[in-house]
């Protein structure tokens, strides 16, 4: 049998942290909570450590950067920003998995953001969301360096000189299985058209990626880096 590729690994990586459809919300909660009084390394594989918990300082900063997303683009907004959606299955089972998922989610945000960004129709949203996309491609970069990959592979598996951005369709496609609701908000779309409307529709895209990473690292986090 010839030994899989790195793009791959990587396919095989991102179907696993996205591809938890059959996982209950519930079955993660109890694994979650069985563990919470566990050390991080106990809490499946440990994951390699370049200087002493540098993977806490890395993920408590992680976390805080997606909470400072969420609160500038709910600024930024105005009385137009989406509520925050529901979710589902964002405890993770162990610590490899939470890493996996991260993984995952951040690359996704690269390619999502760079296929949102030239439809920008305002300079001022462009310039705030391509800062933006740069602290996720630096996120992503550390994930994918921490899976021992090349720090430029991207979500679909690919290593590549220039990002690849992603389609309305693909970025909804990898995150839906955690998201159970919109509450009322705007569907997770917008259109290629650039226009002063369709702005508030690509940043409220936008801001619930942002909302779904910041509650997924809320999450875990104090879990596995307390």
């Amino acid at each position: 049998m010839n030994p899989k590729s790195k793009a791959d690994y990587v396919q095989e990586l991102t179907r696993r942290a996205f591809g938890q459809r059959g996982i209950t919300t519930a079955a993660l909660a109890a694994a979650g909570v069985a563990m919470a009084s566990q050390p991080a390394a106990a809490a499946g594989v440990a994951l390699p450590n370049l200087y002493p918990r540098s993977n806490a300082m890395q993920f408590n900063s992680i976390r805080d950067d997606e909470n400072i997303h969420v609160s500038f683009l709910v600024t930024a907004l105005g009385s137009a920003a989406r509520p925050k959606p529901t979710f589902r299955g964002l405890l993770q089972p162990n610590l490899k998995a939470f890493g996996t998922v991260s993984n995952a989610l951040e690359n996704t945000g690269c390619g999502a953001y760079l296929g949102a960004v030239p439809i920008l129709f305002s300079k001022q949203y462009l310039a705030a969301a391509a800062s933006i996309a740069l602290i996720e491609a630096r996120h992503a970069g550390y994930l994918n360096v921490l899976f021992n990959l090349e720090s430029t592979v991207n979500v679909l598996g690919m290593q590549q000189e220039f990002e690849t951005a992603l389609t309305v369709a693909q970025v909804v496609n990898l995150a839906s299985p955690f998201i159970a609701g919109l509450n009322g908000g705007p569907p997770l779309t917008f259109n290629a058209t650039p226009s002063r409307a369709n702005d508030i529709a690509i940043l409220n895209f936008a801001l619930a990626l942002e909302y779904l990473e910041a509650e997924f690292y809320n999450t875990n986090v104090p879990v596995y880096f307390p």
